[in-house]
C-alpha cells in the first residue's frame, strides 16, 4: 500500500524537519524505504534510525557528521528529481527513485553503503531475526582454563617493564603459530595484541556486536570502495573466518622461486610446513551432512557441465554447524589461533598482554631490541627482547612501520597490496537449502582455478545474509520472504596486479587505496557468469547477482548479462585476504623482508605475517601464512640461541 506524500509547506527548503519520536525525517524514510517490511518480516523503523545513528556516532563522531549529510543529500537530491524531498514522497515514488538512484554513478555507491549499515542493524535486531526464522541460542557455561593465568590486561598491569627473548606483535595466523613455535623451543616469548580475548560464550551471533568488538574498520577506496574484513581480537581473523584450509598452490610457489631467485619457497621444502601445520589444525574435509544442501547444488550444477567439485578442507574437527563462523565460533570446533596455538605457548610460560597496543620499536645502534606500548588507559608498557616480531596483518603492520619510518629503505611498505577480491550470486531454488543451518564455505569447485577464480558455496546466518543482497526496498524483501530457499555461490577473484597500498591513517581509521582494473572486472563478471550457469544447471529459479543496479534474473537472461559491459563500481565487492604490504624478497630494493623474514634495515626486527606473502594466491590464505610462520621459526630460533 502506498503512503500519501507528506508536506511541509511552512518549511524552507533547506529544513529537513524531524518526526515526533526525535528521529530525523530523512533518515527514517531512507531506511523504511529501504527496508520496507512485509507481512510476517518488520519494516525499518525509527528504532532502526536510532540505533544505526548511535553506532555511527560511536564507530567515530567525524563519522557520524558525514552520516547525517549524505542523507541530507539524498534528500535534497531527491528535491531536484521530484520537486520535493525524499521524505515528502508517496511510498510508491519513493520505490522508483531508489532503483534509479541504484543505477546512477554518482548515488549508487554512497546508497550502497547506506543501505548495508541498515541492514545490518535492523537484521541483527531479536525480533526480527525471530520473524526469519532464527532460533534463539542457549548461553554457554563460563570457564577459566588454566593458561588463561598468563593473559594480563594492560590497562591494570603493574609489573613494570617485561624482559624476554622474543616479543610479538598480534596473535593471528603469524603472530600465534610464530609464537608457539618459539615457545616450544623454549624461548620466553611475549604476545602483544591490542584486541581483547574472547571466549566461546562470547560469540553470541550479533553482527553489529561481532563488527564493533572483533574487527578492525577497513575499506579499500578507488574505483570502487568496499570492506575488507580483517579481525582485531586475540586469534586475529582466524577467529572470525570459515576455516577454510588450502595450500598454496604449487605454481604460486613456483612463481615465488623466480621472483625471489631463490628456492627456498619450493613446493618441497614447504610441504613439511604444510604438514605440521595441518596435523596441529586437525584439517580435513568438511561434513557433507554439516554443509547441508548447498552441497548438492553445487554437485548437481557442475556435473551436468563436466567441472569438478568437492567438500572444502577445513580446520574444524567436529564442526557441527552452530553458528556463523565469521561471527565467531560457539563450539571451539574451529582450531583458530587463540583456541590452537595460544593455549600451549602460554602453558609453557609465554606471556600474553591484551588491549595493548604497540607504539615503537625500541632500536639500539641500529638494532631492534623491544617494543614501547600503550594501553587505551595511558598504561605504558615495554618489553625488552632480543627479537621483535611483527604480526599484526596486512594493514596493520605496514601503518606501525610507516608511523615510525621504519624498514622501508625499499620504499615498499604499504604496497604491492592484493586483495582478491571477491563477490557472490544468490539463487531461488523450489528445495529448501536452510544456508543459516550450515557450514558457511563447505563446498566449492577449483575448475577454473588456473584462470584465478575459485568458486565456492556462500551460506549466511540470517541477520547477515540479507546484506548479501545489493537490491533494497521490495527488490530485496522478495528473496528474504523466501530465505530458506535461497543458496548462493561466491567467486573469488586473484588480483590482476599488485596495485592496493596502505597510505596511512586518519584519527585511527587505515586509509587504503585500491583500483579494480579493467581485467579484474572482466575476470569477476567471468566468476559471476560461471556461478550463474551453475546454479542454472542445478534447478535455481531466479538469480540475484551481486551487481549495483540489478534487480532478479530469471534464468533465461543468464545471456543476456554476458552481454552487458560492467564498470567496477558496478560490482558488489568484499574482501577478506589482505596480502603483500611488506612483501619478501632477497633484494633490498624491492623487499622489505629477507627470507629469514628480518628486516633487510634493521637487524632484529622481523615480520611474520599476511603483509610478507606475495599476493595474489587465488585461495584463501590462512594456511599459507601459518605454513610460513612455521618456517619463520626455523630462521628466527638460532638467532636466539
Amino acid at each position: 500500500m502506498s503512503k500519501a506524500p507528506v508536506v511541509h509547506p511552512s518549511l524552507s527548503p533547506d529544513t529537513t524537519p524531524t518526526s515526533s519520536s526525535g528521529v530525523d525525517r530523512a533518515m527514517l524514510a531512507l531506511a523504511e524505504a529501504i527496508i520496507p517490511g512485509t507481512s510476517t518480516i518488520p519494516a525499518a523503523d525509527d528504532t532502526t534510525v536510532r540505533e544505526v545513528t548511535a553506532l555511527v556516532a560511536r564507530l567515530s563522531p567525524r563519522l557520524s557528521t558525514a552520516w547525517t549529510a549524505a542523507h541530507r543529500a539524498l534528500d535534497a537530491g531527491a528535491r531536484l528529481r521530484t520537486g520535493r524531498p525524499f521524505h515528502a514522497l508517496s511510498a510508491a515514488r519513493q520505490q522508483a527513485l531508489l532503483l534509479q538512484w541504484q543505477r546512477d554513478p554518482l548515488f549508487k555507491t554512497p546508497l550502497s553503503l547506506i543501505s548495508s549499515v541498515y541492514k545490518i542493524v535492523h537484521f541483527d535486531a531479536p525480533h526480527v531475526q525471530r520473524a526469519l526464522g532464527a532460533r534463539s541460542k542457549p548461553p554457554l557455561p563460563v570457564s577459566e582454563p588454566r593458561w588463561t593465568q598468563q593473559v594480563h590486561a594492560a590497562e591494570s598491569w603493574t609489573g613494570g617493564d617485561v624482559e624476554a627473548d622474543v616479543v610479538v606483535v598480534g596473535t593471528g595466523a603469524g603472530g600465534g603459530v610464530v609464537g608457539h613455535a618459539l615457545a616450544a623451543r623454549g624461548h620466553a616469548v611475549v604476545f602483544v595484541e591490542e584486541g581483547q580475548l574472547y571466549h566461546r560464550h562470547s560469540f553470541d551471533g550479533s553482527t553489529v556486536r561481532a563488527y564493533e568488538r572483533f574487527y578492525r574498520p577497513v575499506f579499500a577506496l578507488g574505483n570502487a570502495s568496499f570492506p575488507i574484513f580483517v579481525g582485531r581480537m586475540v586469534g586475529g581473523s582466524t577467529a572470525v573466518n570459515g576455516g577454510t584450509a588450502f595450500r598454496t598452490p604449487s605454481s604460486v610457489l613456483d612463481r615465488w622461486c623466480e621472483e625471489t631467485g631463490s628456492d627456498a619457497l619450493s613446493p618441497s621444502r614447504m610441504a613439511p610446513y604444510f604438514d605440521e601445520v595441518e596435523m596441529h589444525l586437525g584439517v580435513g574435509p568438511s561434513s557433507r551432512r554439516h554443509v547441508g544442501p548447498i552441497a548438492e547444488v553445487v554437485q548437481r550444477g557442475c556435473d551436468a557441465l563436466g567441472w569438478k567439485h568437492g567438500l572444502l578442507l577445513r580446520n574444524a574437527p567436529g564442526c557441527e554447524a552452530s553458528g556463523f563462523c565469521h561471527l565467531g565460533c560457539r563450539s571451539d570446533a574451529r582450531k583458530s589461533t587463540n583456541v590452537s596455538y595460544l593455549p600451549p605457548a602460554l602453558e609453557r610460560g609465554a606471556q600474553l598482554f591484551t588491549g595493548l597496543k604497540a607504539e615503537r620499536v625500541v632500536v639500539e645502534n641500529g638494532r631492534a631490541v623491544g617494543l614501547e606500548a600503550v594501553a587505551a588507559t595511558g598504561n605504558r608498557i615495554r618489553v625488552r627482547a632480543r627479537a621483535v616480531v611483527l604480526a599484526g596483518g596486512t594493514i596493520s603492520t605496514p601503518l606501525f612501520l610507516l608511523r615510525q619510518g621504519l624498514a622501508n629503505g625499499s620504499g615498499q611498505v604499504g604496497r604491492n597490496l592484493t586483495v582478491h577480491p571477491s563477490a557472490v550470486v544468490m539463487a531461488l531454488f523450489d528445495e529448501e537449502i536452510r544456508g543459516f543451518d550450515h557450514i558457511p564455505q563447505g563446498y566449492g569447485s577449483e575448475q577454473f582455478l588456473e584462470e584465478g577464480l575459485l568458486l565456492v558455496g556462500a551460506q549466511a546466518s540470517h541477520n547477515a545474509m540479507p546484506s548479501m543482497f545489493p537490491s533494497m526496498g521490495r527488490r530485496l524483501m522478495e528473496p528474504l520472504a523466501q530465505l530458506r530457499h535461497v543458496a548462493g555461490v561466491g567467486p573469488l577473484a586473484a588480483d590482476a596486479t599488485r596495485n592496493g597500498r596502505v597510505w596511512g591513517e586518519v584519527r585511527g581509521v587505515p586509509v587504503v587505496r585500491y583500483s579494480v582494473t579493467p581485467a579484474d572486472v572482466t575476470r569477476l563478471k567471468r566468476g559471476l557468469e560461471l556461478s550463474m550457469q551453475m546454479l542454472v544447471a542445478a534447478g535455481a529459479r531466479r538469480l540475484y547477482p551481486g551487481v549495483l543496479g540489478m534487480g532478479a534474473l530469471e534464468p533465461h537472461r543468464v545471456d543476456e548479462f554476458r552481454k552487458m559491459d560492467l564498470a567496477a563500481s558496478d560490482l558488489v565487492l568484499v574482501s577478506y585476504h589482505p596480502l603483500g604490504t611488506c612483501q619478501m624478497g632477497s633484494d633490498p630494493r624491492t623487499s622489505v623482508v629477507g627470507l629469514d623474514h628480518q628486516a633487510h634495515d634493521v637487524p632484529g626486527l622481523f615480520i611474520v605475517d599476511g603483509s610478507t606473502v606475495r599476493g595474489p594466491l587465488g585461495v584463501n590464505p590462512q594456511l599459507t601464512i601459518m605454513a610460513v610462520a612455521a618456517r619463520a621459526a626455523d630462521q628466527i630460533s638460532p638467532l636466539l640461541g
